[in-house]
């Protein structure tokens, strides 16, 4: 067999050669084509450990030979052969925590898209629930837009002049998510954004302001993570995966919404 000399490949799989090794979250698998077949087929070790079998198919997806399933990357495809043992139960607990939350009649689904990362201010919120978009609002932030964040969600300081200010749709914002139980993805994030606005709404320099009275939070993006198993040696954790959609408030909420549906019916 031949050994892979440079750097491989794997979004043109059927070029592979029959031996290749590939780093995957800064930890190498190599990967080996039996000698029986000719087919675009490789047993993956990690060091010295076998993982799976992988098989190549049309479209540069990757089929694992012991789950039965497709992954349109072959880095994916290498996190789900290294998930631990307690997968299948991890799993078990996001479809019953997505069940659960499905069945809450007070859920509440939450998106904020901001100027930026760096002293993130909030210039479309939305809110959903099971039936569909309960609040959406843009704002005008009164703050640049990062050139980044603007390149996602095509929004500028001129396409928000004339939007309300986060004070202004506060006491609405509010009474979409007094008492609810709400759900965001990537939770600490959506409650930073919070956290500032409703402090400079009040006057304070200090982030601390406490959150919509009585309401409950939780990330979703933890059961989702754990639900699709793709682990990482690196971070010693499953993968947040990122949530597809436009980066648009209320299309966002959605795909949360389609996550949850996913997760409880397994």
């Amino acid at each position: 067999m031949e050994q892979h000399r440079g750097q491989p490949d794997p979004a043109r799989p059927f070029e592979l050669p029959n031996l290749f090794t590939q780093d995957i979250d800064t930890v190498p698998v190599h990967c080996v084509r039996p000698a029986d077949t000719s087919h675009p087929t490789w047993a993956v070790y990690q060091h010295t450990r076998y993982l799976g079998t992988v098989h190549a198919r049309a479209g540069t997806c990757w089929y694992i030979q012991r789950t039965r399933e497709l992954h349109t990357d072959f880095a994916n495809a290498v996190r789900a052969l290294r998930r631990p043992p307690s997968w299948p139960r991890d799993r078990a607990q996001a479809v019953h925590w997505a069940r659960q939350t499905l069945g809450n009649a007070d859920l509440r689904i939450i998106n904020i898209q901001t100027t930026g990362l760096h002293d993130p201010r909030a210039l479309q919120i939305a809110v959903a629930d099971r039936t569909g978009i309960l609040f959406n609002e843009l704002i005008n932030p009164d703050h640049p837009v990062d050139p980044a964040a603007t390149r996602l969600h095509q929004h500028t300081q001129h396409t928000t002049r004339d939007a309300p200010s986060f004070s202004d749709v506060l006491p609405q914002l509010t009474n979409a998510l007094h008492g609810r139980h709400c759900i965001a993805y990537n939770l600490p994030f959506v409650q930073q954004v919070l956290r500032s606005e409703i402090a400079r709404h009040h006057g304070s320099a200090k982030p601390h302001a406490p959150l919509p009275a009585s309401a409950s939070w939780e990330d979703a993006m933890i059961p989702v993570a754990q639900w699709t198993g793709l682990w990482s040696v690196q971070h010693h954790n499953y993968r947040w995966p990122r949530l597809p959609g436009t980066h648009e408030a209320t299309a966002k909420c959605q795909a949360v919404l389609r996550h949850l549906t996913d997760l409880a019916h397994n």
